[in-house]
C-alpha cells in the first residue's frame, strides 16, 4: 500500500529501539509501507547494559558491526559468597559489546534504507481503532495505520491504550556508567563478569566498554530497597575505586510476559512492551529483535488480514520464544528464589552448567530442549525443587 496516495500506512511501529527498528526492517523489505514513530531524536540514551549476545547478534544486519565496542569469547560467573568462579568460553564471541544509544541509531538507518520512514519526537497521546485502521495522535500530527506494533518497553503506552494486561512481573534495576582512570579500565577489560551473592533474588555485572565500564545491579524481587547502597557496595567489593565519572541510571525489567494473547486486532506487541525477557539473565535484546521479526513474519504471511494476524503471531511465539520463556522459569526460581539450591548445583556441576550457558547464548542450544532430555542437569534441578518445597 502507498502511503502518499492513501495517508494510511502499512504498518505504524510505536518505538524505535532493536524490537521496533527490526520489525520495520522485515517489513519495509517485504514492500510494506512502514513508519517508526519515536519520542526522542536519534540517536538518544537508552538505559541498558548494552551487551548483545551471539543469539541475538546473528539476527541483526551488517550495520550493527560498526557500533560493537569490545567482543568477548568468555564471560566469568561469580559466586561471591561461596568463592565459586567459573568461566564460561566459545571460539566466537559470546557477547558484543555496545552502546544501546549507538546500536539503535544503527538499526534505524538499516530499516529506513530499506524504506521505513522515520518520525522523531513524535509522543504518542492517543491511540484509536477505527474501521479498517488504526489513528495514533501526537500533539503536532495524527498518523493512520492498517496495523500497529507496539514497541514502546515496560511502560508501552500502545500495551495500555489496546487493553492489554498489565505486565504480571517486574525486576528493579540500576546501571551506572562509570569512568576510571586507564589502568583499572584495563583491569576490568579481560572480559565480561556476572556476580551472585551480591543481593537477594539477583545479581550484578561489570560490562567494559570502549572507555569506561557499565556496571549495574538487579533483584527479581519487585520491591528491593536501597538499590544505590548495594550497587556502592559492589562496586567497592570487586575493587572499581577512583571513579572519575558516573552517570546514574534506573529501570525496570520485565520477567514475565503478559498473560493472554499478544496479539488483539490490529494491535501487537514485541519485544519490553510483550514481556519477552529471559528470566535467568534479564537480557531482553534478543527476543526483542526475534519478537519484531516475527511480528512482521505474522503480518506478511497473513496477507495483512486482520483474522488471521494474531493467531499466526501467537503461534510463531510459541515455538520460537513462549515456549524457551517457561522452560527459563523453571530455571529461574530455583536460581533466585532458592539460592543455596542453585550453589548446590553450580558447586556438583559448574562447569557443565557454564558450558550450557554457552550454548544457551550462542544460541547452539536451548532452556526447552534441555528440560526434554533425561540426562539434563534441570531434571536433577527440579528434584532439588521439589525437595526445597517440602
Amino acid at each position: 500500500m502507498n502511503e502518499g496516495q492513501t495517508g494510511i500506512f502499512d504498518v505504524a511501529i510505536i518505538g524505535a529501539g532493536p524490537a521496533g527498528s527490526s520489525a520495520a526492517l522485515a517489513l519495509a523489505r517485504a514492500g510494506k509501507s512502514v513508519v517508526l514513530l519515536e519520542k526522542a531524536t536519534l540517536p538518544r540514551y537508552k538505559t541498558c547494559g548494552g551487551g548483545v549476545l551471539a543469539r541475538a547478534f546473528r539476527h541483526l544486519p551488517p550495520g550493527a558491526a560498526s557500533v560493537v565496542e569490545r567482543r568477548y569469547n568468555s564471560v566469568a560467573l561469580n559466586f561471591l559468597g561461596s568463592g565459586m568462579n567459573f568461566i564460561a568460553s566459545r571460539e566466537k564471541p559470546l557477547v558484543y559489546m555496545t552502546m544501546r544509544a549507538d546500536l539503535d541509531f544503527a538499526l534505524v538507518k538499516e530499516a529506513r534504507q530499506a524504506g521505513a520512514r522515520l518520525l522523531e519526537r513524535f509522543i504518542v497521546k492517543h491511540l484509536s481503532l477505527q474501521n479498517g485502521f488504526v489513528e495514533i495522535a501526537s500533539d503536532l500530527e495524527t498518523i493512520r495505520a492498517r496495523f500497529v506494533i507496539g514497541a514502546d518497553g515496560v511502560h508501552s503506552i500502545t500495551a495500555k491504550a489496546a487493553g492489554f494486561p498489565e505486565l504480571p512481573m517486574l525486576a528493579p534495576a540500576l546501571e551506572h556508567e562509570v569512568h576510571v582512570n586507564r589502568q583499572r579500565l584495563a583491569n576490568f577489560s579481560e572480559m565480561p563478569r556476572f556476580d551472585f551473592d551480591t543481593i537477594d533474588a539477583g545479581y550484578a555485572w561489570v560490562f567494559p566498554k570502549k572507555d569506561h565500564l557499565s556496571v549495574g545491579i538487579l533483584s527479581t524481587h519487585r520491591t528491593c530497597p536501597d538499590l544505590q547502597s548495594k550497587l556502592a557496595n559492589y562496586l567497592q567489593r570487586v575493587g572499581i575505586t577512583d571513579v572519575e565519572k558516573t552517570e546514574k541510571h534506573g529501570y525496570l525489567i520485565p520477567l514475565a510476559p503478559r498473560t493472554g494473547p499478544l496479539a488483539k486486532g490490529r494491535v501487537l506487541l514485541v519485544g519490553d512492551a510483550a514481556g519477552l525477557v529471559d528470566p535467568v539473565t534479564a537480557e531482553g535484546i534478543s527476543h526483542a529483535i526475534e519478537s519484531g521479526q516475527l511480528a512482521a513474519a505474522a503480518l506478511v504471511d497473513s496477507n495483512m488480514d486482520v483474522e488471521r494476524v494474531g493467531p499466526l503471531y501467537h503461534s510463531l511465539l510459541e515455538q520460537n520464544i513462549l515456549g524457551e520463556l517457561r522452560a527459563a522459569q523453571f530455571l529461574a526460581r530455583i536460581l533466585y528464589r532458592h539460592p543455596r539450591i542453585g550453589n548446590a548445583a553450580f558447586r556438583l556441576n559448574g562447569r557443565a552448567l557454564c558450558d550450557f550457558a554457552a550454548r544457551v547464548v550462542m544460541g547452539e542450544g536451548s532452556y526447552r530442549e534441555s528440560m526434554k532430555r533425561p540426562s539434563s542437569y534441570f531434571k536433577l534441578l527440579r528434584l532439588f525443587n521439589s525437595f526445597a518445597g517440602r
